[in-house]
């Protein structure tokens, strides 16, 4: 899977706009198109992973064109790690963007970026445009977790410390970010460094109990495991087994009686799913206990009643997007009502219905690998076993799903000469059925096809990315038979979590 590039330089430099052209078909894929005629709803739909740069770039341009405020809050839609997409670079080369097409946008809103993603966010722009700003906003936030700490010893300070840079430590190596930090800090240039460790890093990492620190001091049996942030638990799992055995069994099995709990909010599905694609790997306790809370996060979010999910396994999707693919139609099947929970249908060159059967996450992902895989994209064939089946039955109008999630790269074959959506909607109204809700998902931002040509559709939602929090947008729409691209795309933006943003 392609990846953003990275910049590694001083400044992001702007490469010439390239605007889309409303209702261009493409020629190499099918008679999708190019742009639904808003680009802020283009950006939206585009920024998944595997964007590269430059296309970025001409996305933002087109969109700020239309409504800088907007575009700005789809910057930090793109970060947040919480109600968001969760993703850290494409939102670092966003900011890059925005620090040169307009920096005084950056300077309000810059105190906002650990609020959406993480302290981490923020050392990463050191090197860049935006180093100055990344500085001087961790030694604000070092001095003040300090001061709280002194003031209340059972204070709760936010991370900074954890991702400040770190004196002689691999990642500080080129931007010598420790030393430029210490130098802000210091009363005493001489002893900057000195007094960097010993006032600001050591005693606020102490105070918050960085579970780097205490692995490097050997205090491993400190370690709540409990508090484990999800992803430091995906890394440093083996290592807690090594080095403190019994007590993290233990932990395993108060996990398993509902005693402890596990982090997994920082994850997406498919980061889960994926250790199961080895069939050799054992059932799992971290990774199912991990699975329900985003389950559970999910039903948190409203109902999913009367839909199902199609699941794009085709050639196209190799890589990443095909165990996006897998976990979310695991995912979103898992939390629909019946009749159609647990239903997921496949398609590819040879679409298939398939009941993902299973107790434990290990047992749903293989029974789902069991699917015909790879070949073509033919979404229409889909519908047609769809609507055939519903004929054979004679199913009634009321027991069709109403909405149908597409998780694709949106890569389909041809469908003569119209696009694949118009097609679909014939195939339905040749049936006598009323057509489904088209939720469109993309899972890889290299892809230039759009499903619909005009971002006023009613009846169809285009999202993007690997987290499940859009679907609380989607839920929140209520009735989705009138829903629009523009209109889910306003409501994901429109949040209250966004209400700070200016221009």
């Amino acid at each position: 899977m392609a990846k953003p590039k990275q910049t590694g330089t001083k400044k992001y430099t702007h490469k010439p706009v390239v605007k889309t052209t409303i209702n261009k078909a493409l020629a190499k894929h099918d008679k999708n198109y190019t742009s639904t005629g808003d680009s802020r709803v283009d950006l939206f739909f585009k920024s998944a992973r595997g964007l590269g740069q430059e296309e970025l770039q001409a996305l933002l341009e087109a969109s700020w064109e239309t409504n800088p405020l907007d575009t700005l809050k789809l910057i930090f839609q793109l970060r947040d790690c919480r109600g968001g997409k969760g993703e850290k670079e494409l939102f670092r080369l966003a900011l890059l963007w925005l620090q040169e097409k307009s920096p005084s946008t950056v300077e309000k809103n810059f105190k906002l970026v650990p609020h959406f993603g993480s302290w981490k966010d923020v050392t990463n722009l050191i090197g860049t445009s935006l180093e100055g700003k990344a500085l001087e906003s961790l030694s604000e936030q070092l001095k003040k977790d300090v001061a709280d700490m002194k003031a209340n010893p059972k204070a709760t300070i936010s991370l900074a410390a954890k991702w400040a840079p770190t004196e002689n430590h691999q990642a500080d190596t080129a931007a010598k970010a420790a030393k430029k930090l210490a130098l802000i800090l210091a009363a005493n240039a001489s002893t900057a460094k000195k007094d960097y460790r010993k006032n600001y890093l050591t005693p606020l990492r102490k105070h918050l109990k960085i579970i780097e620190t205490l692995q490097s001091a050997g205090q491993w049996n400190e370690i709540n495991f409990n508090a484990v942030p999800s992803r430091c638990m995906k890394l440093q799992r083996k290592a807690f087994e090594r080095h403190e055995p019994t007590l993290f069994a233990e932990y395993l099995e108060s996990l398993k009686k509902g005693e402890a709990k596990v982090n997994a909010k920082q994850l997406f599905p498919h980061e889960i799913v994926k250790e199961y694609f080895n069939h050799s790997v054992a059932e799992d306790t971290i990774l199912e206990e991990q699975w329900k809370v985003l389950e559970n996060q999910v039903r948190e979010s409203g109902s999913l009643a009367d839909s199902i999910v199609l699941s794009d396994v085709s050639g196209s999707m190799s890589g990443t997007p095909m165990e996006v693919s897998i976990a979310l139609g695991i995912l979103i099947s898992g939390v629909t009502a019946h009749p159609f929970k647990d239903i997921v249908i496949s398609f590819s060159e040879n679409p298939q219905f398939c009941l993902v059967k299973g107790d434990t996450l290990r047992e749903r992902v293989h029974t789902l690998s069991r699917i015909d895989w790879g070949g073509s994209t033919n979404f229409n064939k889909v519908f047609t076993m769809i609507l055939e089946k519903a004929k054979e039955n004679n199913l009634p109008a009321s027991a069709m799903p109403k909405k149908l999630f597409v998780i694709s790269d949106m890569c389909f074959d041809q469908a003569g000469n119209m696009s694949n959506h118009d097609a679909m909607i014939k195939q339905y109204k040749d049936a006598g059925y009323e057509v489904p809700t088209m939720i469109y998902w993309n899972v890889n931002g290299s892809t230039s096809s759009i499903p619909v040509g005009d971002s006023t559709t009613k009846g169809v939602a285009l999202v993007s990315g690997f987290s499940p929090s859009i679907l609380k947008a989607i839920i929140a729409t209520g009735d989705t038979s009138s829903i629009s691209p523009a209109m889910l795309m306003e409501a994901a933006i429109n949040d209250k979590r966004y209400a700070d943003l200016q221009v």
